[in-house]
């Protein structure tokens, strides 16, 4: 019996996303808001809230610097080509912990040679409708392993 021979990947460019940003942005004030509420002594309100000010910093990095996710490429079989800002591309497997939603898609998968899993976030204003639905539609009638192969490399 022939295998059947899978369609090419699905490529996705992702822009940047305001609501990443805003998101970012409000849960790390409201953090350091509550932090300045709480009774604490000002050598632990300060540690803490240095903690924060450096998650926020980390995390802006993965939203607009050199880790930031700028292209997909999206199989049927369940692979997936990541490239970043930094010039990078990374192939791994679509793990079934993702998540396809209207506004807000989750990609967990892990890169080839990796025992730790990462997450792409997709937001709706990354894309424009039709590309957004269509990453939707691949993502949930893919299937992991079976039938043919597809090169998915992001670049």
């Amino acid at each position: 019996m022939r295998a059947m021979k899978l369609p090419a990947p699905l490529r996705v460019p992702l822009a940047r996303s305001r609501i990443a940003y805003a998101a970012l942005a409000a849960s790390h004030g409201a953090t350091l808001a509550l932090l300045c509420a709480l009774p604490l002594p000002a050598a632990i309100r300060i540690g803490a809230g240095s903690t924060v000010a450096a998650a926020f910093l980390l995390s802006t990095a993965r939203v607009a610097g050199s880790a930031r996710v700028v292209a997909l490429a999206v199989g049927l079989d369940r692979r997936i080509g990541v490239a970043r800002a930094g010039g990078d591309t990374l192939q791994g497997e679509i793990l079934d912990a993702s998540y396809v939603g209207r506004w807000l898609t989750t990609i967990v998968w892990r890169p080839d040679g990796s025992r730790r899993a990462r997450a792409v976030v997709v937001l709706a204003d990354a894309l424009p409708a039709d590309t957004l639905r269509r990453l939707r539609v691949v993502l949930r009638y893919s299937r992991s392993g079976e039938g043919g192969s597809s090169d998915v490399d992001a670049a």
